[in-house]
């Protein structure tokens, strides 16, 4: 991918859309672009972070995992999505792993670029507290899914959440395997 390229991606990212040309300029220096094969880990839960990721194509599962190999999937990421913004405000390290579910592309936007960026546009800084909002509440809605409400109710209510995107269809193609569609909801395959 070339720099126009990527600097074209990164302006229609919703983030990013109201940024200046050289804000652009300053990201798309310090944006890595990814290609990488399915079944690929972007990071590793518990390393360090040097920023967060676009996901230009593809999907990627994020997920946590046990010392006894169990794991639970917290999120599925699509083309389009970015994640791991979490990692920019703090020192701490990835709390999840990023693994690639089908061959995928992303940008990998430096932490220090948007720190530049945010000291001088607090728009940026609203926008992306709006970002850790509205996945705070997911996060809070999914988890009291998996503690009180039962099996069923949870497979309902995921099938119509998807089922939005096939508006007028009588059928639709579930975006994932069952295997990662039931970590998501906490149930067994």
């Amino acid at each position: 991918m070339t720099k126009t390229q990527m600097a074209e991606r990164l302006s229609e990212f919703h983030l990013f859309s109201d940024l200046f040309p050289t804000q652009i300029d300053l990201l798309t220096n310090k944006t890595k672009f990814l290609d990488v094969s399915r079944d690929a880990i972007l990071f590793s839960q518990n390393k360090q972070a040097h920023g967060f990721y676009l996901l230009l194509k593809g999907q990627v599962k994020l997920g946590v995992a046990s010392l006894d190999g169990s794991e639970k999937v917290i999120r599925l990421i699509q083309s389009g999505q970015s994640f791991g913004e979490e990692s920019i405000f703090s020192d701490h390290t990835f709390s999840m792993y990023a693994y690639t579910v089908k061959d995928s592309q992303a940008l990998l936007i430096s932490k220090e670029a948007i720190l530049d960026i945010i000291d001088t546009d607090v728009k940026l800084a609203g926008r992306m507290l709006s970002v850790f909002s509205t996945r705070n509440y997911q996060l809070v809605k999914d988890i009291k899914s998996i503690c009180l409400q039962n099996s069923t109710k949870r497979i309902t209510d995921y099938l119509l959440q998807i089922s939005k995107t096939f508006r007028g269809s009588d059928c639709f193609r579930l975006p994932t395997n069952k295997t990662i569609i039931a970590s998501m909801l906490n149930i067994t395959p």
